[in-house]
């Protein structure tokens, strides 16, 4: 009786070992279910929108321009070429038009040499007309037309003949009373005197040609 119970129990404990409990929700007994989040698709992280630039707007008898665009100089305007130098004096008149307008004159000074007498003067200007709460109205420049000389003066200089229009300038004070009108003015020519230093242009005075007053 004793020997058949222990052949009895060998009997059954292959049987009991070799079985693997079949897993929750499988088909198959004795086979793992995928993992879930293995198979999950991945998750995008959220996109950031970059807020929009603040809008420009131009002065008015209520207050002075906000978010003027800085000009930017072009490559072409880098160039020692007869088309680099057309596009460094339309690019100069952009800068004189952004410092009437803000009273930075920065930018065009970046480009002017220290001894133009002509930049100075629209410098302090331009200046003059912000400070101690004024503004200006208007003073944006618009170049009608371009021709350059890319033969050079006997100094070295290079000359550009220019056609350009600045937009009526006002200038108000702080109560917003109008303190001077400089009134329409029609259609210039100037002249721009450059030379070429150290890989870019340098404005060496800019100034109206004979006869051409813009009255």
């Amino acid at each position: 009786m004793v020997v058949a119970a222990v052949v009895a129990a060998s009997l059954l404990l292959p049987g009991c070992s070799s079985a693997a409990p079949p897993v929750a929700g499988s088909g198959s007994p004795g086979k793992w279910a995928p993992s879930t989040a293995a198979n999950a698709a991945p998750t995008n992280p959220p996109t950031t929108v970059p807020a929009p630039a603040p809008a420009y707007k131009p002065a008015t008898a209520a207050g002075p321009a906000q978010n003027v665009p800085v000009p930017v100089l072009p490559a072409k305007a880098k160039e020692f070429s007869k088309e680099g130098l057309e596009a460094f004096a339309t690019y100069w008149y952009a800068t004189l038009g952004y410092a009437f307008e803000t009273g930075d004159a920065g930018p065009m000074l970046a480009i002017s040499d220290p001894g133009c007498k002509p930049c100075n003067a629209m410098k302090s200007s331009a200046i003059g007309g912000h400070e101690n709460g004024r503004w200006i109205v208007g003073g944006q420049m618009e170049v009608l037309t371009t021709e350059a000389s890319f033969d050079p003066a006997p100094g070295g200089s290079y000359q550009t003949i220019t056609m350009v229009r600045q937009s009526q300038v006002k200038y108000y004070r702080a109560d917003k009373s109008l303190s001077k009108d400089l009134g329409a003015k029609s259609s210039v020519a100037d002249i721009v005197v450059t030379n070429y230093v150290k890989g870019q242009w340098i404005a060496q005075t800019v100034e109206h040609l004979k006869g051409s007053s813009g009255e």
